[in-house]
């Protein structure tokens, strides 16, 4: 029987298919921009305009699962005096 991957294991998986994205969608985005400016096709411009989005979409999910914390190890919000003096009754 096979264990499930591990969350860390999972927060990789997520960025490097993420990472590749970027790279293939960037490669793409600057072709289809470069051969539809040169033959003045507006399809393959906006297909690159696209695929720029789309990079811009990957690395969000890449700052995302960078960001993230394992379990376990979040921050807790604390509570300096003043919150408590608006919290606790007099």
């Amino acid at each position: 029987m096979m264990m499930p991957p591990s969350y860390r294991r999972l927060q990789q998986y997520a960025i490097a298919i993420s990472i590749i994205s970027i790279l293939y969608n960037g490669a793409e985005g600057a072709v289809s921009v470069g051969l539809g400016s040169t033959s003045s096709s507006r399809s393959l411009v906006f297909f690159g305009v696209q695929s720029g989005i789309e990079v811009i979409s990957a690395g969000i999910v890449v700052w995302r699962f960078n960001k993230v914390a394992r379990p376990g190890e979040e921050k807790g919000v604390g509570l300096g005096a003043r919150e408590l003096r608006y919290v606790t009754p007099d």
